[in-house]
């Protein structure tokens, strides 16, 4: 069961749908949502760089009015995260914590069930105008599942599920299975395999122990192509949800180069439910 949701703010639109999201699940987990903001002192600080001799006096005005800027869209972020979970009536709470956006994510994730984020962060607003790397970093290291979303907010009907049998894949499986909003959905699971006989009987088990959750609307589909191709080809605008494992062994350096989640990020506009 899913108790505790994680909503990472920044000033972006993404935001805004994380936030309906995670209010979504919330209700029908009857689940808290907390809002988190970020200080990133340390990303401000580092803005600043190094200053001519005498300039110590400008550097410091400079730091205080970026400062002052974060604090200022700090309190806008949760105002605006107050005002939506009011209107979605779900239970909500706020916390705000001083450091790298990442890292900060990271440690309070913990202690959370599932963190609602979007598919591009703006958290260091304070210093940057594009889009970050905060998401990426999350995923390398997080124990806690991930709802990565898009832009716009939009119903879940259906769901694919990326199934080869790996234990990344069946953690994701189990995780996915896990939320009561599950059973409403049309899930279609599928695998990318060389082998016919195997890959059915195991896209048949993962399809039974999902039934063990009330998730009856299942369907199974073999390929022997490679998964993405498979998506490309067939599910890309089909699906209204994706289910992936991480399958990333060292790190952000195999994240980078290619894997699925990385395809999924760059080529959907869906959201993405990675079970770390």
């Amino acid at each position: 069961m899913i108790k505790r949701i994680l909503v990472p703010l920044d000033p972006s639109l993404y935001t805004d749908s994380a936030i309906k999201y995670a209010s979504y699940i919330a209700k029908k987990q009857k689940a808290k949502v907390t809002g988190m903001v970020i200080y990133d002192i340390p990303g401000i600080e580092k803005s600043i760089g190094s200053y001519p001799t005498g300039g110590l006096y400008w550097a410091e005005k400079l730091e205080d009015a970026k400062k002052e800027k974060a604090k200022e869209e700090i309190f806008h972020l949760l105002n605006k995260f107050k005002i939506i979970c009011q209107n979605e009536n779900v239970k909500f709470s706020e916390t705000d914590l001083q450091g790298t956006p990442s890292k900060m994510i990271l440690q309070e994730g913990l202690f959370y069930d599932l963190i609602v984020i979007g598919q591009k962060t703006f958290f260091h607003f304070e210093t940057q105008n594009g889009p970050g790397d905060s998401l990426e970093k999350i995923l390398n290291h997080s124990i806690t599942p991930i709802l990565a979303v898009p832009k716009t907010y939009k119903p879940i009907k259906n769901v694919l599920i990326a199934f080869d049998g790996s234990l990344p894949a069946t953690r994701a499986l189990r995780r996915f299975a896990h939320l009561a909003i599950a059973k409403d959905f049309n899930i279609k699971l599928v695998m990318g395999d060389t082998n016919l006989d195997e890959g059915e009987n195991t896209l048949n088990k993962a399809a039974d122990y999902l039934r063990e959750f009330d998730i009856n609307k299942i369907s199974i589909e073999w390929s022997p192509e490679k998964i993405i191709d498979i998506i490309e080809s067939k599910h890309k605008e089909w699906a209204d949800l994706f289910v992936t494992g991480m399958h990333s062994k060292n790190g952000i350096f195999d994240f980078l180069v290619g894997s699925l989640p990385k395809y999924l990020l760059k080529e959907v506009n869906a959201p993405i439910f990675i079970g770390q």
